[in-house]
Formats: structure tokens, sequence, C-alpha cells
């Protein structure tokens, strides 16, 4: 080691499975990954839902949200820590919809979501919530079809990704970021839930 240098940077290692590796099949060629409202030197976890644009390569991240307590009315809603949820986006339930108007991150537990207006509808606690194309909800923007292989940096510029096609005995109580209903259905056939 060179004289005046430490090295003391210890990358994280996740050896916990989240599906049955020997199943996994990549998808061909790598995809640039959108990184619009997501923040720079972050890190997205492997197994992050991700909607594939076959066509012209590029990898949208799924933005589902998990709900760790039932919202009844209010203005705020208690998220699992580490969404991908960003102000001014839309969430639904398929349902009904809202936009967020500020995150709170303060709570070492969850992150708190505040909204334009109340929900208009109750949600159940570990409901998993979609980024909407619309203020109503009714309809997912991206819904995915692949997830990402690997833990990747966001970074300024070009980042490039490896995504699944397929994997099975997936452990949804391991992922960091939930599928929804939506996803589940879209993926029927190529990704098996342990549900």
């Amino acid at each position: 080691m060179a004289s005046g240098f430490k090295y003391d940077l210890v990358p994280p290692v996740e050896t916990e499975d989240r599906y049955d590796v020997l199943t996994g099949i990549r998808r061909r060629g790598p995809y640039k990954l959108v990184t619009t409202n997501l923040v720079e030197g972050s890190h997205l976890p492997s197994f992050v839902p991700i909607y594939a644009d076959l066509k012209n390569k590029f990898a949208y991240p799924v933005r589902n949200v998990k709900v760790i307590e039932a919202y009844a009315s209010g203005t705020t809603v208690k998220v699992a820590k580490n969404s991908l949820a960003y102000v001014g986006m839309f969430l639904g339930s398929g349902e009904k919809g809202a936009k967020v108007t500020a995150i709170d991150k303060s709570n070492a537990g969850y992150d708190e979501l505040t909204i334009e207006a109340a929900f208009g509808g109750a949600i159940a606690k570990d409901a998993v919530l979609f980024e909407a194309a619309a203020v109503d909800g009714l309809k997912q923007k991206y819904t995915a079809n692949s997830a990402l292989y690997e833990r990747t940096k966001v970074e300024s510029g070009i980042v490039l990704v490896a995504l699944l096609r397929t994997a099975a005995e997936v452990e949804p109580e391991k992922l960091v970021m939930p599928f929804s209903e939506n996803d589940k259905a879209n993926l029927k056939g190529w990704f098996e839930f342990n549900e």
C-alpha cells in the first residue's frame, strides 16, 4: 500500500438471496437507467421493480411504496423507509389517488409523505401504493416487466444496468422495494412470488 494512503472503505455485501438465484435469467444487453427524480450518489438495491423499454433499452424504476401504518384520513401517509417517492409524484391504489407535496425522512422507522388532499379512502397496513399516471390514482405510470439485477449507484450521466427477466421463489418480505399487484400480474409466468 502506498505511503500516506489509508483505504478503509468496505463495500456493502448483500448476502441474503431475495429469489432462487439459479432460476434468474437476465435480459440481453445493458439498459440505460432513467435517473430522473433519483438522488445522485444513492444506491438502488438489487431486485427493484423496473419497467424495461425493450425497444429503446431504457430502464424506468417502478416507484411503489409500502404503507406501514393504516391510513383512515388526513394528509400524511407513513411508508417504509428508502422508498423512491418524490415531491410532485402521484400516489395511487387503483381506486383513489393523491399528490405528494412533501416527504419527511427524519423518523428512523418510516418516511412520512404529505399529500395535497385526503386520499379519499382508507389504506390498510402493508398495502402497496404505486406511482400513478394522474392524481386520480387509477392507472399505474410504469408497470414492472423486469427487476434490477444488482445493486447500482445513481450517478450523473449514463448509468448502465443489467435486468432480470425471470426469477422464481421470490421472497416478498426480503425485498427492499415492494411490487404492486399490477406488477405481479404483469410478471406472472416470468416471476414466481412466494405468497
